[in-house]
């Protein structure tokens, strides 16, 4: 079995083009149950404003490249030559190694920036709820959470975290100096928002307002940070009255349009008013910057300055590539000792054959259930059976002695699987 990553991020891919390839939570089960239609059964999808990446557990890791590209291109809406151009493939320890560096915030536009570990998580979490991971990628993003942590422990990689949202606050410092007197909305109430308001208010900001779709978040979020809850349909409003605007919200299309600006602009008699668009897809129309006195940053415009945070963090961030190789080689050791033990990967797919072969005779039986039980019934079997397994495969790997070893096979009905696959190849 082979470890396989197909993706583009900040480094390979322009915000225009990722925003593309952005899977938003309600593409996200479509997609990934379109990849286990196709026969590409364990899979992570992983997307941020900084990346879109498949993780794939596969056998034929060339073939599942070429299926992968025709998913994406037609499910995304995606030009086939955005997926030669922009994207990155690793296959196995340069997979792996890949994941342990993006989980540990090595790979992020702001080095050791820690809401990516979350993100992973999540993406993992969302996979594994939707019945598209398995052995391997369970083993494998575990690994990574280890390695992580194990990076945050042993290095100083995330002393004094540095995020997208406190970059946005660094900009606006960078902008207009003393921030006291300045007048902010934000749009948005998410964790992105959150981080950046709370840097705002260290700033001594005092005159915040916070808007959302739905207003008792934005409620919510002015509690936390002493803001002025505003309602959305007042957003034009708003725009009149503030200095710079912050906005990170889950829109599939733009909140604030070309046009949208040109009463606004006459209402603030061309006083200048700075946009800063961290979200993904982005919320607000690149057009605006056509404007005079209308000033839009985006997700790539913060690159230049997470640069000045890079220098104090390359040598920890030399470290924390020591403990990744490590760990490249400890999974890798494993990942051996698995195809060296065929017996270990009879016992895992029989195992999961006995499974799934029960548990959908017992969906058929009982009606009426939602799909958000029938998942949770389908992680639950998961779980109970790994944890049955995980003794055997133990004693496979320590055990010595030729009669326990035999023992395990007739338990997992080796011997007789493996002249039944033999005939089949025979037949064929």
């Amino acid at each position: 079995m082979h470890i396989l990553v197909f993706g583009l991020n900040h480094n390979t891919a322009p915000i225009d083009v990722r925003e593309r390839f952005f899977v938003s939570e309600d593409k996200l089960e479509a997609l990934l149950k379109t990849l286990k239609e196709k026969n590409l059964n364990e899979s992570v999808i992983l997307s941020t404003c900084n990346r879109t990446e498949v993780y794939l557990a596969i056998k034929h890791p060339h073939e599942g490249i070429s299926i992968l590209k025709e998913i994406l291109s037609e499910t995304l809406n995606a030009e086939i030559e955005w997926l030669d151009k922009y994207t990155y493939t690793f296959i196995d320890e340069d997979a792996y190694g890949h994941l342990f560096s993006v989980a540990s915030g090595l790979d992020s536009m702001v080095i050791g920036e820690p809401q990516i570990l979350g993100q992973v998580k999540d993406a993992y979490r969302a996979a594994t709820f939707l019945g598209t991971t398995g052995f391997y990628l369970n083993r494998l993003f575990h690994r990574a959470f280890h390695v992580a942590k194990r990076v945050r422990t042993e290095t100083k990689i995330g002393y004094n975290p540095v995020s997208i949202s406190s970059m946005a606050v660094e900009l606006s410092r960078h902008i207009f100096g003393d921030l006291s007197n300045k007048k902010i909305l934000v749009i948005g109430a998410g964790e992105m928002c959150e981080i950046a308001l709370k840097h705002f208010k260290k700033e001594g900001l005092k005159e915040i307002y916070i808007t959302n779709r739905t207003f008792e978040k934005a409620k919510a979020l002015s509690e936390i940070v002493s803001g002025k809850p505003c309602r959305f349909e007042e957003l034009s409003e708003f725009l009149t009255r503030v200095d710079m605007v912050l906005s990170s919200t889950g829109a599939d299309n733009y909140i604030i349009k070309k046009e949208d600006m040109i009463p606004v602009m006459k209402k603030r008699k061309n006083r200048p008013i700075f946009f800063i668009d961290i979200a993904m897809p982005r919320d607000i129309e690149p057009g605006i910057n056509d404007f005079e006195n209308i000033y839009l940053y985006n997700i790539d415009d913060l690159k230049e300055l997470s640069a000045k945070y890079l220098k104090n963090r390359l040598k920890e961030s030399e470290y924390a590539k020591t403990i990744i190789n490590d760990e490249i080689v400890k999974f890798s050791q494993w990942l051996r000792q698995l195809e060296t033990h065929p017996l270990i990967t009879h016992v895992v797919d029989r195992a999961e054959l006995i499974r799934s072969e029960e548990f959908n005779k017992m969906i058929k039986k009982i009606k009426h259930l939602d799909d958000d039980t029938i998942k949770n019934i389908e992680v639950l079997t998961k779980n109970i059976v790994n944890k049955i397994i995980h003794p055997h495969l133990l004693l496979i790997k320590k055990e010595r002695r030729p009669e326990i070893l035999e023992l395990v096979k007739k338990l997992f009905n080796y011997e007789n699987d493996a002249e039944e696959k033999m005939d089949n190849r025979h037949e064929g």
